[in-house]
């Protein structure tokens, strides 16, 4: 009789266990063919240098891109065709005379390359984890960006650095590596850990960003994170200071909802704090061994889901 009621207790708690598992939110993308996913990025970025000018700059940064699902092949690897949209780019900085804005229509070139790079479109693979496989054609859209005739190739060359250190390829797989490569390797998983590469300020910094699933509703997955940034090596380079090096340090927080159906990012609000440290090696008015902090505070603010197609009155 005893024997009886352990087997039948422990067939209630297999089924339990089943039906928990069975519960567990799958962490992967689980997007279709034919259907076009968006992520827009409202990232406002603020920086304060320790040097003798004690600069301030202000960066703000509107960029809107849509990802159509070309095919997925047999590997489950996602073919994407990539657009930029409703691009918007400002920086500030009154001590150096910089006053950059895509928005206010004074500058035609600027217009016309923003123009141009909406207009562009380029190719990424992915697995179904977010990890970056391929990315073609970005580097061909810069390209031609460099090459289009102008009158005053030094302001090209201004607002061409510019464009490219916020839409550029490295830029580019900065945004992707923070915001759709999140999911773990296997699953089911309530915390994992992903290595990226993130460029800042044109410089490659390791990152790692441990990742918490808090929870699971009838239609999101809220996913936390934490990141730490720490360059790979120092960084030697010459500025207007003179010969310097510097290294990179910080962290990143990521508050994440992601779809239950497809799996893609729904609303992230994400918080960055950088500093690099600048030590003087050569310059002509500065001691050498000088060290100078700057500080750079980021708040990432991205939303996302599918673009809707537009009704076909006449089928209706």
């Amino acid at each position: 009789m005893k024997s009886s009621f352990i087997i039948v207790a422990l067939a209630v708690l297999l089924n339990q266990a089943g039906s928990m598992q069975a519960q567990e939110p799958a962490l992967s993308y689980r997007l279709q063919p034919g259907e076009t996913y968006y992520l827009e990025t409202d990232l406002q970025q603020n920086t304060h240098s320790e040097s003798i000018d004690s600069e301030e700059i202000s960066f703000y940064n509107l960029t809107r891109l849509e990802f159509s699902v070309d095919s997925i092949d047999s590997a489950n690897q996602i073919h994407m065709s990539v657009r930029y949209r409703e691009l918007l780019i400002s920086m500030l900085a009154p001590r150096m005379d910089i006053d950059i804005s895509s928005a206010s229509g004074k500058n035609l070139m600027l217009t016309e390359m923003v123009d141009m790079l909406e207009q562009s479109v380029f190719h990424l693979v992915m697995t179904p984890r977010g990890e970056l496989v391929s990315l073609e054609g970005l580097d061909d859209i810069f390209a031609l960006l460099a090459s289009a005739p102008v009158a005053d190739t030094t302001k090209q060359q201004v607002i061409l650095k510019t464009l490219e250190e916020a839409y550029g390829p490295d830029a580019f797989k900065s945004l992707y590596n923070l915001f759709v490569w999140i999911y773990p390797v296997i699953h089911p998983m309530t915390n994992w850990t992903n290595d990226i590469t993130y460029y800042f300020n044109t410089k490659a910094v390791k990152m790692v960003n441990r990742y918490y699933l808090t929870k699971s509703t009838d239609d999101i997955i809220v996913i936390q994170g934490l990141g730490m940034l720490n360059a790979m090596k120092e960084f030697y380079e010459t500025t207007g200071m003179g010969e310097v090096k510097s290294t990179v340090s910080g962290s990143q927080t990521y508050d994440f909802q992601m779809d239950l159906e497809t799996g893609w990012l729904k609303r992230c609000i994400s918080r960055q704090r950088v500093m690099i440290e600048t030590t003087i090696l050569k310059s002509n008015y500065l001691p050498s061994g000088l060290k100078i902090p700057s500080y750079t505070e980021t708040v990432f603010e991205v939303s996302g889901g599918r673009v809707e197609k537009p009704i076909d009155i006449e089928k209706r």
